[in-house]
C-alpha cells in the first residue's frame, strides 16, 4: 500500500468516526410527556402550551410527545412512579399525587414565599435534592403561583367546624378536614360530580380554578373563604433523562421556557375572574368571624406541617423555615 493510499484510508476512517458521533449530539431527542390532569383542563393547559412552545422553539433539537392526561393514559397516582422509573420523561403533577415516591411532596402546597425568593434562599436547592435522591426526578418549575385551595360545600356552616360532614379529599386536604372533625373520602376528580349529586359527600377540596372543567358548579352551593395553601402544579423531569439523555442546549431550552411560565403573573387576573364566575354560577361565599378565620388558616397550616414533620422529621422543619415567611 502506498503512503498516499494509507493516508487517504486513515483520513476516511477518521471521518467515519466523527460522523458516527455527530448524530448522538445533534439528533432530535423525543421525550414522553404526561399530565396528571384531564387533557384540556385548567391544570393541564399550561403544560400543553409549554409542550407546544418546546416543540416549536426546539425543532430539530428536542420534542415532547404528549401522551395525554390521567386517568386516561395511566392511573393518577402512577404518574410519579412512572416518571421515577423512566416510563415517561416529563410530567406536570401535584405533590398530592406523588407522595408515594417522595413523601416530602406533602410540603409543596405549603410554599408561601414567592418562587423567586425560594430560588434565592436555598429552598429550591433542597427541593431538588430531595426529588433527585428519592424520586429520581429533577424539579424544573412551578406552573401556578397565585391560586389557592378552598373547601366547597353543599351545607352551610358558620364556624370552622366540619363535624358531621363528609368531604371528598386528596392527600392535600385530608389533614385539615380531619382536624376540623370532618370525614375525609378519597376519590379521583371524575367521580366527584356523582358523589355530590347522590349526596354521598357534602363537599370537596379544590382550588379556586377548575370546578367548571368538571361541571361541579351545577352540584355545589358554597365556597368557604378565605383560601389556604397554594396548589403546587409543577413541572418535573426524570433525572436520568435530564442528566444522561439531554445536552446543555436541550436542558437550557426546557428550563428557560419553564421559567417563563413560572415567572408570569397573568394568573392573578384569571383567578379573580374565576372566583367571580363562581358567584355568577350561583355559589355563595361562607365567611367566618375574624377570630375564626384566623383559627381556620392556622388549622390548615399546622395540620399540613404536622403531617410533613411526621413523614420527614429531619427535612420538615428545614422546609418550613424556607417556605414560610411568618413562622
Amino acid at each position: 500500500m502506498t503512503m498516499k493510499r494509507a493516508l487517504r484510508r486513515s483520513l476516511f476512517g477518521g471521518m467515519l468516526l466523527v460522523a458516527a458521533s455527530v448524530p448522538a449530539l445533534a439528533q432530535e431527542v423525543v421525550l414522553k410527556g404526561v399530565a396528571a390532569f384531564q387533557e384540556g383542563s385548567t391544570y393541564a393547559r399550561k403544560f400543553e402550551q409549554y409542550i407546544k412552545d418546546v416543540n416549536e422553539k426546539g425543532k430539530g433539537l428536542i420534542r415532547i410527545q404528549y401522551l395525554g392526561g390521567a386517568p386516561k393514559v395511566m392511573p393518577l397516582f402512577d404518574v410519579g412512579k412512572n416518571l421515577k422509573d423512566g416510563i415517561v420523561d416529563i410530567v406536570t403533577t401535584s405533590g398530592a399525587y406523588y407522595g408515594n415516591v417522595l413523601p416530602e411532596a406533602e410540603a409543596m402546597k405549603l410554599i408561601e414565599v414567592p418562587m423567586a425568593e425560594l430560588r434565592r434562599n436555598g429552598g429550591l436547592e433542597l427541593i431538588d435534592k430531595l426529588h433527585i435522591e428519592k424520586a429520581n426526578t429533577h424539579f424544573l418549575a412551578r406552573f401556578y403561583n397565585y391560586d389557592q385551595a378552598h373547601i366547597f360545600l353543599n351545607k352551610e356552616i358558620t364556624r370552622p367546624d366540619f363535624t358531621g360532614l363528609k368531604i371528598r379529599v386528596t392527600p392535600m386536604y385530608r389533614p385539615l378536614v380531619e382536624r376540623l372533625g370532618g370525614t375525609a373520602i378519597n376519590s379521583a376528580p371524575p367521580e366527584v360530580y356523582t358523589l355530590l349529586e347522590r349526596n354521598t359527600v357534602d363537599g370537596y377540596g379544590w382550588a379556586s380554578r377548575g370546578i367548571f372543567d368538571y361541571s361541579w358548579q351545577k352540584v355545589t352551593k358554597y365556597r368557604v373563604d378565605p383560601g389556604f395553601y397554594k396548589p403546587d402544579i409543577t413541572l418535573l423531569i426524570n433525572n436520568d433523562t435530564w442528566t444522561k439523555k439531554l445536552n446543555d442546549a436541550q436542558r437550557k431550552l426546557l428550563l428557560d421556557l419553564a421559567l417563563v411560565v413560572e415567572q408570569s403573573d397573568a394568573d392573578k387576573a384569571v383567578i379573580d375572574a374565576e372566583r367571580q364566575k363562581h358567584l355568577d354560577a350561583g355559589l355563595k361565599v361562607i365567611r367566618f368571624s375574624p377570630e375564626d378565620e384566623k383559627a381556620y388558616i392556622k388549622a390548615a397550616r399546622d395540620a399540613a406541617w404536622d403531617v410533613v414533620n411526621r413523614i420527614s422529621p429531619d427535612n420538615g422543619p428545614k422546609l418550613r423555615r424556607l417556605f414560610v415567611s411568618e413562622q
